[in-house]
């Protein structure tokens, strides 16, 4: 498990932006489980953004890996779609009501999500070092600024 390094020296900077972009994402699907701050009825109203913004999120991370040659896309592609599917499946139940169960799901959501961000941590734990000069990528920065996971409305 781990990426190659960037030609371009800015595999770290890359890895510190998929973290950071994972963080606030877990950081909006945890703000939709307290029901003070999100009651019954606005959740019910929220879950399809929810789950478009874990469809940003993965897409933003996986061009990120795609761009280091992750040597283990194509299983983080699969384990993605799995949770694309379930909550795909979950959708029109939660909107017809459900929302023990959109809850639940966002819970165990943000559970594996924080998972997989240590997963991403160890991984790039392994990039080799990066000649002096050469600590990040305009790339990185620009990704970092942009606003991939506020709902556009």
């Amino acid at each position: 498990m781990g990426f190659r390094h960037y030609p371009g020296g800015g595999a770290g900077a890359i890895g510190a932006a998929v973290r950071h972009a994972r963080r606030r994402l877990c950081a909006r699907l945890a703000s939709a489980l307290d029901p003070a701050g999100m009651p019954d009825a606005h959740f019910v109203r929220e879950f399809p953004t929810l789950v478009a913004l874990v469809e940003a999120g993965f897409r933003h991370e996986e061009t990120m890996m795609e761009l280091l040659d992750y040597q283990r896309l194509h299983d983080h592609l699969a384990d993605n779609a799995v949770v694309l599917a379930a909550l795909h499946r979950a959708l029109p139940l939660v909107e017809d009501g459900d929302i023990v169960l959109g809850r639940r799901l966002v819970a165990a959501l943000v559970d594996l999500l924080s998972l997989h961000r240590l997963c991403t941590d160890l991984a790039l734990a392994t990039i080799p070092s990066l000649p002096p000069g050469r600590q990040g990528s305009h790339l990185a920065g620009a990704l970092k600024r942009r606003d991939y996971f506020k709902p556009s409305r």
